[in-house]
Formats: structure tokens, C-alpha cells, sequence
């Protein structure tokens, strides 16, 4: 058995999804339609930022993957950290979220292969609104978005792992912007944008699909 573990927030959750799946949930059971032996755990906490991700990574992970010998764990940094604050700052700077993400790569890669996943885009309001979890105001924009999925990129190209790039694919499909479109941050999707991101998670997927025995036999 294949263990799928997501550590991430909003979007790994599935906040707004109307079948309580998410899109790992989705990913999971079209995996198991097919016939892969896998399950999952969704470690997922609504507007996480990564600094506090970073501290529950290793502790929540490590008793469910310590016994396992096929596994792949996700990591989601959200949008929390990409929110813009009064004076156009981001929540979190580059080099915190960087300096984050690094330490939890490198602690995560010694249980399970890991895979990153990026942020999604979102629809731009002109209003700042306040956030749910903090009550800061707070806005999004694509600019940031799209230069940390880059950077994103380039890391996991450098560390050899799985990049999910959500901001691209999903930019491509004007589905997904309608699933965001009625969320008073455009952020979170609906059900058909769960689907989306668990369709195209699962192209990615497939060559990390196959068992080690398959691989060597």
C-alpha cells in the first residue's frame, strides 16, 4: 500500500468543496477507482502560514509515515503567506518563506518522497477585506503569486522532486476561475475546482504511481 500524506492549508483542507474531499480526497479515491492500493491523510489547516506549518510538519507527519514503505508527502505553503497587507507587504517575506520551506523539505525528505505544490491563482479585488483567521486587511494579487510558483519551481527542479504547478495549469482553465469567482477573496474553489487540481495532480502522478517492485520487475 501506497501512503499519500498532504500537509498544507486552505486548498489542501478542501474548503468550499461540497463532497468534504478536497481535491486529495478526489486524487485518492480516482486512485483507488483504478485500482492502485493507496490511502491518504489530509493534514490541511485553513490560512496557515508557513512558518507555522514548518513547526507541525515533522511532528504530524513522522507517526504516520514511520512504518510505511511507500509513501509521498505533499506540501502545500498557502496564500496566507501571499497576502498583501496595507502597505502592499507581504505577509510573509521572500526569505522567511523561502528559509521555511527549505527546513521543512529537508526534514519531510528524510520519511517520504516528496512533492510541492504551488499556489493556485486567484481573482483580484480591488478592496482590501479582512481576513478570516487574523482580521487583518488583506489583498491578492497574481504578480507575487506567479513569482513564488517560479521560485518554487526552480527549488524542486534543484532538489530532483515533483513540482505541481497549480498557478500555471489552472490559469489555463477558465473553469477553475468560475470555481473562485463567488469567494469573497477569490481564493478558494468550489467542488468543480477541486476536481480540476485532483485531475491534473493525478497526470502528474502516474510515473510515482508504480510500486518499487514494478519498477525493478
Amino acid at each position: 500500500m501506497k501512503t499519500l500524506c498532504f500537509i498544507g492549508t486552505t486548498i489542501t483542507c478542501g474548503a468550499r468543496d461540497r463532497d468534504a474531499l478536497g481535491w486529495p480526497g478526489r486524487l485518492t479515491r480516482q486512485l483507488i477507482r483504478e485500482g492502485n492500493d493507496v490511502h491518504h491523510y489530509n493534514l490541511g489547516i485553513p490560512g496557515e502560514t508557513l512558518p507555522v506549518l514548518a513547526k507541525r510538519a515533522e511532528r504530524e507527519a513522522k507517526p504516520r509515515l514511520e512504518r510505511v514503505e511507500e509513501a509521498l508527502v505533499f506540501i502545500e505553503p498557502g496564500h496566507a503567506d501571499l497576502a498583501l497587507l496595507k502597505d502592499s507587504r507581504r505577509r510573509t517575506d521572500a526569505t522567511t518563506f523561502e528559509a521555511h520551506l527549505t527546513v521543512t523539505m529537508d526534514l519531510l525528505d528524510s520519511m517520504a518522497q516528496v512533492v510541492l505544490v504551488g499556489p493556485t491563482p486567484v481573482i483580484e479585488r480591488d478592496a482590501l477585506r479582512p481576513c478570516p483567521v487574523t482580521g487583518e486587511m488583506i489583498r491578492y494579487s497574481n504578480t507575487p503569486i506567479a513569482a513564488v510558483s517560479r521560485r518554487m519551481a526552480s527549488l524542486a527542479d534543484e532538489r530532483g522532486i515533483l513540482y505541481l504547478d497549480l498557478f500555471t495549469e489552472m490559469q489555463k482553465a477558465p473553469a477553475f476561475a468560475a470555481s473562485i469567482d463567488d469567494d469573497p477573496h477569490g481564493i478558494d474553489p468550489g467542488s468543480g475546482g477541486h476536481k480540476l487540481i485532483a485531475d491534473y495532480a493525478h497526470a502528474m502522478l502516474a510515473p510515482l504511481m508504480v510500486s518499487e517492485d514494478e519498477a525493478h520487475g
